[in-house]
């Protein structure tokens, strides 16, 4: 019992302060989140297996044993700790135990210690610490490599698809730039609650676009929406970003229409992190966050490969990260450091293999619970049985109001226009477009309709007078 709380008490020793002074002005790739825990577990490993160095201690002196390793280490043994940290080799183990006693017969609270186990407890010490160093820097390497890549794949936009007469189909945009954070509301509608899609109830235009499947669905459910008064029942919404504050759960399904946003959202996420921008997100900006992209169409398509391989391939082969070191997104994940984004559970196209699909999440999720997840769907593909909603709170991606469109037009021309005063007219132009239609301005609500009315506007400087236009 004696052994576990001098384990416990040592353990402890390090705090930030001693873990930033370590890395700051050397350079390391090491964070200091990631040398604090190499501190403590090489500390507590120290005392299982040389558990007699405190045994002489009274309860006070285990308590000061802490503070004892505390200026010890931020003493004696600090240049010796730093030289993992810039590529001198491991610390003298020798230099250590001496100091170490030396140290210690000069503390009162310490001076009690079992002499012939320091040196074996500081070689414990040391080989754990420079092990777990350069395990570490290593993760963190490959970490920033990753990271760059997230940011390349994710933050260009592409418009390919969606091309207009007229337009430069090369061209793409910074998400950053263009991005509208938008808004959600907690979803409740009941369990029994089915989207219906009857072509029937709606009028001719929307007839006039179904050739393009896709597009005839972004409307039929952004009608139904209106339908259903869903247009105007947001008294409770709140910014997305803030999902990631906003309650104590740390699971989330987030549903939305065709072209809401769902994609371009965790896109965002991730690209905040990557951009070491997490402060955007709400969360702590110390924090080491790893984002890890799950999309689950693709998932469902490669039989029954866990979700972490699936996470290393997408990285590698489809990103083309440089190969990761064995244990890479554990490391984060078992820390609670990751935010953890599934997308389009709604393109599983099999139902059976969509609860497939849930069941290997909700495992997945259930391993390390520590961290943030997103899981996104389409209403019309979601099951109200798929993810309890005690456990994963649902909300629902609302489409833009007048500030959002009046934001999406203001970054979409600045970022497209170093001339100010031609940027300025093109917006007044877009504004007038759109308040002179309301039929199109009912579509211009939908992110993905509106980036199609301004590549139109962008490249024709007008927008037709009939709806279905838009789309021929």
């Amino acid at each position: 019992m004696l052994t576990g709380i001098i384990t416990g008490w040592v353990g402890e020793f390090v705090t930030v302060e001693i873990a930033k002074l370590l890395v700051s002005g050397v350079g390391s790739k090491l964070h200091y989140s990631d040398l604090e825990k190499a501190l403590k577990s090489s500390a507590k490993e120290a005392c299982e297996q040389e558990e007699g160095l405190f045994s002489r201690c009274q309860k006070d002196g285990i308590k000061g044993s802490a503070k004892f390793l505390n200026k010890f280490f931020q003493g004696k043994g600090f240049h010796e700790l730093r030289k993992p940290l810039k590529n001198e080799g491991k610390p003298d183990i020798d230099f250590l135990a001496t100091a170490f006693i030396h140290e210690a017969d000069n503390h009162p609270e310490i001076n009690k210690i079992d002499k012939d186990c320091v040196r074996p407890w500081m070689e414990t010490f040391v080989n754990q610490y420079f092990q777990s160093t350069d395990t570490y820097i290593k993760y963190q390497v490959a970490k920033e490599n990753y990271l760059k890549q997230i940011e390349k794949w994710f933050d260009d936009v592409k418009f390919a698809g969606i091309a207009v007469p007229g337009q430069e189909v090369e061209k793409s945009e910074k998400l950053a730039q263009i991005f509208v954070m938008p808004d959600v509301e907690e979803d409740r509608r009941g369990k029994d609650f089915v989207f219906a899609a009857d072509e029937k109830e709606w009028d001719e235009d929307i007839l006039n676009i179904t050739r393009n499947k896709r597009q005839h669905e972004l409307l039929l459910e952004q009608r139904q929406r209106v339908k259903l008064g869903l247009e105007n029942r947001a008294t409770n919404k709140f910014l997305a970003a803030k999902l990631l504050i906003q309650t104590d759960a740390n699971k989330f399904v987030l549903l939305g229409s065709p072209g809401s946003g769902k994609t371009t959202l965790l896109s965002y996420f991730a690209v905040m992190l990557a951009q070491n921008q997490s402060e955007q997100l709400g969360l702590k900006p110390d924090v080491n966050y790893l984002p890890i992209i799950i999309r689950m169409r693709d998932l469902s398509k490669k039989g029954d490969i866990s979700i972490l391989d699936y996470a290393k391939q997408f990285a590698e082969k489809t990103m083309s990260v440089k190969s990761l070191p064995t244990g890479f997104f554990e490391y984060w994940l078992e820390d609670g450091r990751a935010l953890i984004l599934l997308d389009g559970l709604d393109e599983v196209a099999e139902e059976s293999k969509r609860y497939n699909v849930v069941q290997r999440i909700e495992n997945f999720l259930g391993q390390f619970d520590r961290n943030t997840a997103i899981i996104t769907s389409r209403p019309a593909g979601y099951k109200r049985d798929f993810f309890r909603t005690e456990e994963f709170p649902h909300y629902e991606l609302l489409p833009f109001d007048d500030d959002k469109v009046e934001e999406f037009i203001n970054h979409w021309y600045d970022s497209r226009f170093q001339d100010k005063e031609e940027a300025e007219r093109r917006k007044e132009s877009l504004r007038k477009a759109l308040n002179d239609n309301e039929r199109i301005k009912l579509l211009a609500r939908n992110p993905l309709l509106l980036t199609i009315i301004a590549l139109i506007h962008r490249y024709q400087d007008v927008l037709p007078r009939e709806r279905y236009k838009l789309y021929d």
